[in-house]
């Protein structure tokens, strides 16, 4: 049916953008669907608007859902919407309707008579009708068993343990017996070009440090020096490397990493080789500061990003010398709470690099037609028209996202782009505004589109901004990913 599309909206739904999935299913006709999957969808999504509800709403959407999925499963044989019906009506204040349904799925499951499902949610379903029937210890060793199964499965492995706390919160148990099976957690690293002669105290750190933190994925660039030997000892123990890259392959590597010797060349070569994943930064030039700490604020945020999703912690790591000042990404990292672990050198000093090009960063909102009167323009730094689109230029990404955000509130029909990237300091505001142009072309109504992944510095600097991937653009500038954002993501 609309499979593609269910994946979508599910998608969306365990990001927490609860509205905009709900937005979605209603828009695709999908409301009045006899469809299971559509069904067990409109279920999950009734549910979660259900738990942020309050008073009589809360418990006629948690009904709405149970009564959804109850249609779902109908008169089939089927674990899922059973289990989930049960968990509603436990939430909903029905706590013997809850384990009658409990009860059900379990003799489902010990009959052999079910409809096909992966072991891991196999697994998890009968770890959540025991944890429904009371008995903790039962649903700890059904879900390590699910686990092992799929122990890469992480996404399917944070939805679980979401269903799992909200059912312990609304019985007043602990949630510490699970605490071990949540997905391993997001490592952004960062470091000196220039290591010790003798670098056995900084291989003995990273070691101590991986073992302790056992990340799921590490982000970062592959600078010569603790960032490349961050990364491999980083594989080596087991976790998936995503690289962030300030600027394209070729000059990264010839100023950062070759400059300083070839056998560094090699083995970033061989890095990039094993990488699950690479984003490539673009700018102008060469390679800028404004580039790098970009690219660090780009990292940071995919690791924030990735820790939500998975319900996971996002980590840094950052080897630096005694009278180095942290970086102001890592600046606004502490600031947030966030924990970095530091390991500070005094003997290195890094071999002397290449210079970097002059570039800032600058965020650029193009609007089509004109920007609404009532808007506040405090922090605009040029303005423009061209082409029919109005241009507004920001210092500041976070000051650009509000400024769209308020303009979405004003006129819910505007489509934005925003574009935040190196850029000349000489050339004027037309000359850098295409790329925001194209964007706000490719735009949905009510909507921002912006660069993917540069646009997850707000998952650094202004988390109540959310994008969500949304594939690519086809555009005169070249094929490129987007993320899109949608005011109603913010109820």
């Amino acid at each position: 049916m609309t499979l593609p599309l269910l994946a979508r909206i599910r998608q969306i739904a365990r990001s927490g953008d609860v509205l905009r999935a709900w937005r979605l299913f209603e828009g695709a006709g999908l409301l009045e669907s006899r469809d299971s999957e559509a069904l067990s969808l409109k279920g999950r999504l009734l549910k979660d608007r259900g738990l942020r509800s309050l008073g009589p709403d809360r418990s006629e959407l948690l009904d709405q859902a149970q009564d959804a999925y109850m249609r779902a499963a109908g008169g089939r044989r089927a674990t899922y919407p059973l289990i989930n019906a049960a968990t509603i009506a436990l939430l909903n204040g029905k706590p013997d309707e809850a384990q009658a349904l409990a009860r059900q799925v379990l003799d489902l499951l010990e009959s052999g008579d079910y409809e096909p499902e992966t072991r891991y949610w196999l697994g998890a379903t009968a770890a959540e009708a025991e944890l429904l029937l009371g008995d903790a210890r039962a649903a700890r060793l059904a879900l390590e068993e699910a686990v092992k199964a799929a122990p890469d499965a992480w996404e399917d492995q944070a939805a679980t343990l979401r269903q799992f706390q909200q059912i312990l919160e609304w019985t007043g148990a602990p949630f510490g017996v699970f605490d071990h099976l949540r997905p391993p957690a997001s490592l952004y690293f960062s470091g000196i070009i220039g290591l010790p002669e003798d670098a056995d105290r900084v291989r003995q750190e990273v070691a101590s440090m991986l073992d302790r933190v056992r990340p799921g994925v590490v982000f970062g660039a592959l600078a010569a020096g603790s960032d490349i030997l961050i990364a491999e000892m980083a594989i080596a123990a087991g976790a998936q490397l995503h690289v962030v890259l300030p600027t394209h392959v070729e000059a990264f590597r010839e100023i950062s990493v070759a400059h300083f010797g070839e056998d560094w060349g090699d083995r970033f070569d061989r890095l990039l080789d094993a990488a699950d994943v690479i984003d490539i930064l673009e700018g102008p030039g060469r390679l800028s500061g404004a580039a790098v700490h970009l690219a660090a604020q780009v990292a940071m945020g995919l690791a924030i990003r990735r820790a939500r999703v998975l319900a996971t912690e996002a980590l840094a790591f950052h080897v630096g010398r005694a009278f180095d000042e942290l970086s102001p990404p890592e600046v606004e990292w502490r600031r947030q709470g966030r924990m970095l672990h530091e390991l500070v050198l005094d003997e290195s000093l890094p071999a002397r690099g290449a210079d970097f090009d002059p570039a800032v960063n600058r965020a650029v909102l193009a609007i089509a037609g004109t920007v609404p009167p009532v808007c506040d323009l405090t922090f605009v730094t040029r303005q423009t028209v061209f082409e029919g689109f109005s241009l507004l230029q920001f210092d500041d990404p976070v000051a650009a996202m509000d400024q769209a955000a308020a303009l979405l509130r004003v006129a819910p029909e505007s489509r934005l782009g925003l574009d935040y990237r190196p850029v000349c300091p000489e050339k004027g505001l037309v000359e850098i505004a295409e790329p925001a142009i194209v964007l706000a072309r490719s735009a949905n109504e009510g909507s921002v589109c912006a660069h993917w992944p540069q646009i997850a510095v707000l998952e650094l600097l202004a988390p109540r901004y959310r994008f969500e991937t949304a594939g690519e653009v086809v555009t005169p500038l070249g094929d490129f990913p987007i993320g899109l954002f949608c005011q109603d993501t913010q109820g």
